[in-house]
């Protein structure tokens, strides 16, 4: 079955990052899997958190900077990073900010994620 963004349906964060949910529980009701499209503006992006789902980052163009308890990682276009639930991390967008793909499972939820102090 063909998923597709929605421009309409796009989720604004307070440092500026679009979210577009294209398959998961706001879209297609489906609480196994989410499948994200977010683009990040130069250096801002999430606090530090911790989710309640595996996540899969697949960076699209740009590059971003991932923080994890055993350091910093970069991550540019092509690059696929695998956060294993319950993984500390922060993210932010590089030079030319970030677009990428976001997979979790089970699907995204806000109960899930629980935000660290920095």
């Amino acid at each position: 079955m063909l998923h597709r963004s929605d421009l309409n349906r796009v989720l604004l964060t307070p440092d500026g990052s679009r979210i577009s949910e294209v398959l998961g529980r706001v879209t297609t009701g489906d609480a196994d899997c989410s499948v994200a499209r977010i683009v990040m503006p130069i250096g801002m992006g999430q606090p530090r958190r911790r989710n309640g789902f595996r996540e899969l980052m697949i960076i699209i163009s740009g590059s971003c900077e991932v923080d994890l308890p055993d350091g910093t990682v970069q991550l540019a276009a092509g690059d696929v990073l695998d956060l294993p639930t319950g993984t500390a991390y922060a993210e932010r967008g590089g030079p030319g900010g970030c677009s990428l793909w976001a997979v979790c499972w089970p699907a995204f939820q806000p109960a899930l994620v629980t935000w660290l102090e920095p």
